[in-house]
């Protein structure tokens, strides 16, 4: 059973907490402050889209969360698709092309935080599986409307 080392137990609890929504603020505040307003703005609206969709996604399918597992951390609700999971790959999809040469590190942190909830007891693979999916795509969906829009707005500047 992947949730049998409890020595590890401190480490999914502090990732747990970090998706809670801790992480994004931080990283949304970074990009506002270094000076990228604009792609901190489109970050905290990936971020707000996926919790959103993942939320009615959850009261529609209506997974149970694990029973029979030693739970890590508290959990209420449905367990399909995994909100952490899936603003972690979404962050990583959003951030990608800005992070050039360490993207590495924003997927291989996706990848331990959706471990972790399995780790943690709240969730079934396949919940976190479905979390990843739902936020690549969320990620790239936004990546295009970031783009479109930049166009759309060059465009205007450009007619004036």
């Amino acid at each position: 059973m992947l949730n049998s080392y409890p020595a590890l137990d401190p480490l999914m609890v502090f990732l747990s907490a970090m998706g809670e929504g801790t992480l994004w603020i931080l990283i949304g505040s970074y990009l506002y402050l270094s000076g990228s307003k604009r792609k901190a703005v489109y970050f905290g609206l990936v971020i707000l889209s996926v919790w959103i969709t993942a939320t009615v996604l959850k009261s529609w399918l209506t997974v149970p969360r694990p029973e029979d597992v030693r739970f890590v951390v508290e959990a209420s609700g449905y367990s399909m698709p995994s909100i952490h999971s899936g603003m972690a790959f979404a962050a990583a999809m959003f951030l990608h092309s800005m992070a050039g040469r360490y993207s590495f590190l924003l997927w291989t942190g996706a990848l331990i935080m959706a471990i972790s909830r399995v780790f943690a007891g709240v969730h079934y693979p396949s919940d976190v599986m479905a979390g990843a999916v739902l936020g690549i795509i969320m990620g790239y969906l936004w990546i295009r409307i970031e783009t479109l829009t930049t166009v759309y707005v060059q465009k205007r500047e450009n007619m004036d």
